[in-house]
Parts: structure tokens; sequence; C-alpha cells
């Protein structure tokens, strides 16, 4: 039992440290920004944008072992209590009460199936060293990179070490279900956006229940959403001046999201949708990108890119037209990595799986020749069920705010739609015809497509009695589900015979891994086993064409030719 009770500790120990780090961010970028609003509903993103920051920064010359971790949260647990837990304290119980009721969630023994391949080994990697020039040569998954692993890395705390790892999972889902209270329940929330809010409350919840499946997608794609309808709220506003205050609160977050996942540059064309709706933007373009928080955007654009460079000698891998191994020894070959793009681009397209592989890769997923298969090995398996709860979400919506009546209620913005509407499903097509897996930003691209439509529709039903009741009593059932689904998910594994029993409980189960490892004259040594799971670190699955030199104090790993 007391392990348990450390695990819990430790969680709202660094969720102390998170809200503080918010706190200290938006003193440092907005503190001389005339808002309107309750700037509270981002502070929680703001402070794991903020700590990403510096783990990304740190990570050039420190691994995030516990010395450098407990002296960062502790920083951010002092500025927490010292400068705003009293003037915040009705937001802090408000975190407080929604984070009860995800503790559920965040006791897992069965883990994401990339976790053990490169999701725990890359993040135990930045714990015990500091960045390595070359290291996507050890493992494709370290091709893949995401801000998220060095904030990760961050949590890595004495006890509980790295069992931390699905904090910043719960993170992020308790800081958009905080937002989504506020605007839900807010009077100053127009009726459309309130029945987009309460649409996206349900159905994420209903379908991000199993925190084993959000990986280093899931919870990203979170934050997208509400960015996104968050920017088509505030483009329908009236006064400029309001408009471009509130744009400059989701700027430095939108950097953060596309540091999570570089698949999410697509959302970039939504922020130009301000300036199709609206041309006096262009006279405030020159002073948004003069503000710290358009510099806070690009510091953490640009340091996740730089350690795409460390780790590939590509900006934004795996894009070959972005690889300099010409320049870098340490470079992954551009071929390799064009490979790797169309390996990427076939298996999101349902052209390969465990089981089987297409072998006319090029041929299979140039124009819509994958569409098939697609719809037979992935749509039907696994699009149908995201289908069938956002549907059922609306019926929801429908059985407890709504009559099935039309009523007489005038679409204001119907010009603004159609040009931001346009814009979503540009996104929408991109996603289907490069990566058209759920995982790959289509959870976010899937649900704006088709919320935003529903929206209007519930919008236009008449309304019933007691709203406000009843939308209380709506979430409290949500919420309720996701907890009973997790209570019976959790006994079922403490049931199970196989390596996931929940033996270690609260801790999830870790295989132990054989593994070979190899000592280089510059003074590193590299593990290698097919999956890492705990080995030490460098680990990866590589072959014996490795070189590692070592030039001013950093290594880099050569593939030989």
């Amino acid at each position: 039992m007391i392990d348990f009770f450390i695990f819990i500790f430790f969680f709202y120990f660094s969720l102390i440290s998170v809200l503080g780090y918010g706190v200290i961010f938006k003193k440092i970028i907005f503190n001389k920004i005339s808002i309107n609003e309750d700037i509270n509903i981002y502070i929680g993103f703001y402070g794991l944008m903020f700590l990403t920051l510096i783990s990304l920064f740190t990570s050039f010359f420190l691994e995030h072992n516990f010395y450098h971790n407990i002296v960062l949260h502790l920083v951010g647990i002092f500025y927490f209590f010292y400068s705003s837990f009293k003037k915040n304290i009705i937001f802090h119980k408000h975190i407080f009460y929604i984070s009860i009721f995800l503790i559920p969630l965040l006791l897992i023994s069965k883990t994401h199936d990339d976790f053990s391949y490169y999701h725990y080994p890359f993040t135990k990697f930045l714990t015990e060293n500091h960045v390595i020039f070359g290291i996507g040569h050890l493992n494709l998954g370290y091709n893949f990179l995401s801000s998220l692993f060095f904030l990760n890395s961050s949590f890595y705390l004495p006890f509980i070490k790295l069992f931390s790892f699905h904090y910043t999972i719960i993170f992020f889902l308790l800081f958009f279900n905080y937002f989504l209270f506020v605007k839900i329940f807010s009077n100053k929330t127009h009726e459309f956006f309130r029945y987009l809010y309460l649409l996206s409350f349900i159905f994420f919840n209903l379908s991000f229940n199993r925190l084993a499946e959000f990986g280093m997608d899931k919870g990203s794609q979170l934050l997208v959403v509400l960015l996104v309808i968050r920017l088509f709220e505030i483009i329908t506003q009236d006064k400029i001046e309001k408009k471009v205050n509130h744009i400059l609160l989701l700027v430095p977050l939108i950097g953060f999201s596309i540091s999570t996942k570089t698949y999410f540059l697509t959302y970039l064309l939504l922020g130009f949708s301000i300036f199709l709706i609206d041309k006096k933007y262009f006279r405030n373009f020159i002073n948004i990108i003069c503000t710290r928080s358009f510099l806070s955007f690009s510091f953490v654009v640009i340091l996740t890119f730089s350690h795409h460079f460390i780790s590939t000698g590509c900006f934004i891998s795996p894009l070959p037209y972005l690889c300099f191994d010409q320049y870098f020894d340490w470079g992954r070959d551009a071929n390799d990595v064009k490979d790797l793009s169309i390996w990427l681009e076939q298996w999101s397209k349902a052209g390969a799986s465990p089981t089987y592989r297409i072998e006319d890769e090029l041929n299979y997923i140039k124009n819509f020749n994958w569409l098939s298969n697609w719809i037979k090995e992935y749509f039907l398996v696994k699009f149908l069920d995201q289908i069938a709860i956002l549907f059922s979400s609306i019926v929801i919506i429908i059985l407890f705010l709504k009559k099935f009546h039309l009523s007489n209620k005038k679409i204001f913005f119907k010009k603004k739609f159609l040009i931001f509407f346009s814009l979503i499903m540009i996104v929408f097509y991109i996603w289907l015809t490069n990566h058209p897996t759920l995982r790959y930003g289509g959870y976010s691209a899937f649900y704006l497509l088709i919320s935003f439509p529903i929206a209007i529709l519930l919008y236009k039903l008449k309304n019933r009695n007691n709203g406000i009741k009843q939308t209380v009593i709506l979430v409290f059932l949500i919420l309720s589900i996701v907890d009973i689904k997790n209570i019976i998910r959790i006994n079922k594994e403490i049931n199970r015979n196989d390596h996931y029993s929940f033996k270690n409980f609260p801790f999830f189960a870790i295989k132990e891994k054989e593994y070979k490892e190899k000592k280089f004259d510059s003074g590193l040594t590299l593990y290698s086993a097919h999956h890492c799971w705990d080995t030490p670190t460098p680990c990866g699955n590589f072959g014996e064409k490795i070189n590692v030199y070592n030039k001013n104090g950093y290594f880099f790993i050569q593939q030989l030719k």
C-alpha cells in the first residue's frame, strides 16, 4: 500500500510543479497584455510547455537525473505556493477535483505497444545521458522524435523513477477537461460553442479512457482540438483588439503542439484563416511576430527541430529532403530515411502490419490504390469504433438537452464558418492522403471535420428545460462511466496470468530483457535488444556496422558503409 501512496504523492508533487511553471510562463510572456478572459484555462498547458522548453534545452548539456529534476520541480513548487496558491484557490480546487476522477486511468499494467520499443527506452536514455549525435541509427523509433520524451524525462524522480511516465498523459487529459468545464459552464460562451465543447468532452473522454492506448499521439491531439475550436471562437468575436490578444494566448501552444508531433504543422493552415476572414489582421501581423508569445513559439519549435537534427541529421525526420547526411558523417543516409518514410506511409495506409506486408509498396501508396484495402483492414476494424462513439455522444446530448424540433436561431458567422471549415477539410485531406491512421493526427482531423456541422445542428435544435442542471448530471455520468470502465480494467489486469499481470501494483509491468553490449574506444557502450524495455542506455536494435567517436565531450554514432 505504501507504493500506492508514493505513486500518488509524486503525481501531485509533479502536478503542483507544472501549475507553478504555468504561472511563471504567464508572468514572463503575458504580463503586459490586457486580457479579459480566464487565462487559467491555459495555465496547465503553459506549465507543460515551459517544462518541455527547459528539458529540451538542458538535455544539450545534462542528463535528466534525480538532481536535475528535483531542483527543476522544487522551483515550480516554490513558485506555486509563493505566488499562485492563495490567488487562485478556486482554480486549484477544481483541478484537484478533476484529478481525483482521473486517478483510475493512471493505474495501468499493460502499456502501449511502442512503449518498450522506443517510448520508454528513449526517455530513459535522456535520464542517463545528454544528447548523442546520430542516435537515430540505433532504433527506427528514435527517428520519430517528440518533445514529450523530454517532458517525460523531467518526471524521473526518486522512489518513483520512470514509473511516472504516464503522468504527462494524465496532465493533458486533466487540463483538457478543465478547459472544457470552464467553457461549457461560462455565461460568456456562445451556445454554438458550448455544444461544441460539450461534444468534445463526451467524445474524447469516452474514446480516450485507456491510458495504455495514448502513446505519444493522443494527448497532443486533445490540445490541438482545443486550440482549433478556441481559434474559431476568437475569430467570431467583434473587436479586433480583443482578437489579437486572445490569439497571442494560443500562439505558444501551437508551437508546443508542433513540437509533440510534426504532422501538426498542417494546422498552421487554420492560423492563416484569420487573414482570410479579416484583412485587418495584416496590420497586426508584424506586431504579433514581435511579441514574447511568438518568441516562445519559435523557441520550442527550433529546439525540437534541433533535436531532430542531432538524432538523425534531418531537420524534420523522416522527411528525406530535409536530411543532410552528405555534410555530417553521423547523419542518417537520405535514402534510408526515404525508405523509412515510404514504410510509414505504407503502414498508415494499411499496407503492412505485424502479420503481413504488401510487396509493391510504391505502387500501393500512390493515388488511392490503397483505399479499398485500408477500408477493409483499418476503417472497418478501428475507425468505425470512433464513429460509433462520436454519434453516441451526439445522441447523449440530444437525449439530455435537446428536443427533436428545429428552432429559428440564425447562424451569425456563416461566411467565417465556410472559410474556416474549408481549411479544416484541407487539413483532413492532407491527413487522409498521407498518413490516414488515427494515431497520426486522425482523431483530431476526423473529429473537427464532423463536430463543427454537428454543433450547428445541436445549436438549431430546441432546448429542454434545466439545461445547466442536466449538463452537470451529464458530466458526472461521463466521468463515472470512464472510472467504472477503468476499475473493471484494473481488476482484469490484476487477474491476468501473462507478463502484464498487475503484480507490481500500482506500477506498470516491465519485462526483463536479455541484451548484448558493445564497448567503443571512444568510451561509449551501446546496448542491443529488439525491445529494450529497462535495458541500460543507449539501447537499440542495430547491426555491427556502427562506429562511435568523441568530439568536444559529445559522442557521435556513425553507420559505416
